[in-house]
């Protein structure tokens, strides 16, 4: 086994009772019946009382009688509210009960809202193993067999798999039984069942991602057995060698200092080449060639006339969108998977185009989405967004109508009294800083820093983080200080004491950056797929890989193209950057 390289209070409780004595004399006048019990719902923006009615089959009197705050203030998110449960009448079972999918749904959730496995439900409606489709209608168990469960933004949720028992999901989670089963009730009637549903606490578990609360295992394809075990492919790179002075190390390492192609390049090559020999360990043969494509599409036509594209099981590169725009047009290359590796600048995505940097758009808008979750109507919300970024600023302002709009001043800084009037000590002060000029993000963090203090608290966010933010001349502290928080397609983890890191600088006399770790992580993932599910278009199916410092989670785009929607969410805690729950 091994690698082919070719090149290179009282009171209160009194009145709440009162009250609550008072609705269930309405209730009973009006409706003839007492309540069995009340399950609490939790209002998330957005929802009225028309949805709470149609949800829960009550009337609007119903909810408001038994919740006489909501005619007082309204419908607020966040607000509990009480909704009753009546003993249903025997006339009003129904054998079967249709339900018709609609976007947001989910098997996790239709099974968990009805209390059944995942397994049952799909018993029930075969066509959904594939998937659920927008308007599907589909087959629930009897409603009077069943309360319907309510998915609790402050919980994560879990399926149980094959043979899991408590001590398994212990390993996992690190939560005891007597947890589990005290939020989980049918789990004490009927013990743990694959494919059931749990409702666990929500912290911060290392062997699990979550994405919209519910817990997924973090895939480790070394551990998974290997069904390829020799790999064919080329990598395309512009290290233009005729440039470089390598009779002088002096000089060949001042040229790597410097950010040229060249220079990036060479880092790829280096992180490559670690990836492939940590592959070689595990049993993969590798046979690679390395083509120097010296940023030329001649150079690159020529090549292709002595490369054996019959037998490649991946194409990793050219750099630039031009040029690999012009790999990807060949039709000897149609059905080989390509690879763009670094550049997030948009490229044809033509038929099996792997496009491995998550877009701008799609990290926004999951930061939006997170925005939206986290931040309340009670908070003081200011958006401070340059000139290139007023479109952003007008989402923001329609997500959060009482959002305030700052607008910095020609020099890129802020008007020192309009901050100091804005930020106020009465509520949370969210800040969400909408630019990518490092200036602006250097003054507006100071200024918005000094504002802090025992009475205000301010906490910093953007919706991109794009390469201004990484600036050596920014602080953390200050970021730390404002808990800045973001989305990233790249976690910017120390790896200095790992084995590979360390190897790393044995063999090539320098510690690894950005862009080797991103190729070792890139490359290792893309063999590993390829060796473990026969082929790159195959993997798709088995989600997101992670590995130091990038996450991989393909997901089809358009033309039998693939796009990257792996990412973290990061937030700046003391001296370090930290990953935060989804």
């Amino acid at each position: 086994m091994g690698i082919n390289f070719k090149s290179v209070t009282v009171k209160i409780k009194i009145l709440g009772i009162l009250i609550l004595i008072f609705s269930f004399s309405n209730v009973f006048s009006q409706e003839n019946s007492i309540p069995e019990k009340f399950i609490i719902h939790r209002v998330k923006k957005g929802e009225d009382i028309d949805e709470l009615s149609n949800k829960y089959n009550l009337t609007r009197d119903q909810i408001e009688d038994f919740n006489p705050q909501i005619k007082k203030r309204g419908l607020r998110k966040r607000m509990q509210v009480r909704i009753p449960v009546f003993k249903e009448k025997e006339k009003e079972k129904v054998i079967l009960n249709f339900y018709t999918i609609i976007p947001d749904d989910t098997k996790w959730r239709i099974a968990y809202e009805n209390g059944i496995s995942i397994q049952k439900l799909e018993e029930l409606n075969p066509k959904i193993k594939s998937g659920l489709k927008v308007g599907q209608k589909i087959i629930l168990p009897e409603k009077s067999k069943f309360t319907k469960k309510i998915i609790e933004d402050d919980y994560y949720y879990y399926k149980i798999k094959s043979k899991e028992g408590y001590y398994r999901i212990g390993l996992k989670t690190g939560i005891k039984r007597t947890t589990i089963d005290s939020l989980n009730p049918i789990v004490v009637e009927n013990g743990l069942q694959e494919g059931m549903v749990l409702k666990l606490p929500k912290l911060y578990f290392e062997k699990l991602n979550v994405t919209n609360n519910f817990l997924t295992e973090k895939i480790n394809l070394k551990d998974s057995l290997l069904k390829k075990n020799s790999i064919k492919l080329a990598i395309f790179l512009p290290f233009n060698t005729s440039s470089i002075e390598f009779d002088s190390i002096d000089k060949t390492n001042r040229f790597l200092k410097r950010r040229t192609l060249s220079s990036i390049s060479i880092n790829f090559y280096f992180g490559a080449i670690m990836a492939m020999e940590e592959a070689a360990k595990i049993g993969i043969n590798i046979d690679s060639k390395i083509i120097d494509t010296q940023n030329d599409i001649k150079e690159i036509e020529n090549q292709l006339k002595l490369i054996d594209t019959l037998a490649l099981d991946l194409i990793v590169g050219p750099l630039l969108p031009k040029n690999f725009n012009f790999l990807t047009s060949q039709p000897i290359f149609k059905n080989i998977p390509k690879v763009t590796p670094l550049s997030s600048k948009p490229v044809e995505m033509k038929k099996g185009v792997f496009q491995t940097v998550s877009s701008k758009k799609f990290l926004r808008k999951e930061m939006l989405s997170h925005l939206k979750n986290i931040l309340d109507d009670e908070d003081n919300i200011l958006v401070v967004a340059d000139s290139l970024n007023f479109d952003v600023e007008e989402e923001l302002n329609k997500l959060f109508p009482r959002s305030v709009n700052i607008r910095p001043q020609f020099g890129d800084f802020l008007l020192p009294e309009l901050i100091d009037s804005l930020i106020v000590d009465s509520m949370p002060n969210k800040i969400i800083l909408e630019t990518e000029k490092f200036s602006l993000i250097s003054s507006a963090s100071s200024q918005i820093r000094s504002q802090l203090s025992d009475e205000k608290t301010i906490g910093l966010y953007t919706t991109y983080h794009g390469i201004s933010y990484e600036n050596k001349n920014l602080s953390n502290t200050l970021f730390s200080d404002l808990g800045f928080t973001y989305v990233s397609d790249y976690y910017p983890k120390s790896i200095i004491e790992s084995n590979f890191s360390i190897q790393f600088i044995d063999r090539f006399g320098i510690p690894p950056n950005k862009t080797a770790i991103r190729a070792y992580d890139l490359i290792l993932d893309l063999l590993l797929r390829i060796s473990t599910q026969n082929d790159l278009f195959q993997s798709v199916k088995i989600g997101e890989t992670e590995y130091f410092n990038n996450k991989f989670n393909y997901v089809p785009f358009d033309n039998g193209s693939y796009i990257n929607q792996g990412y973290y969410l990061l937030k700046h805690k003391l001296y370090d950057i930290v990953e935060i729950n989804k």
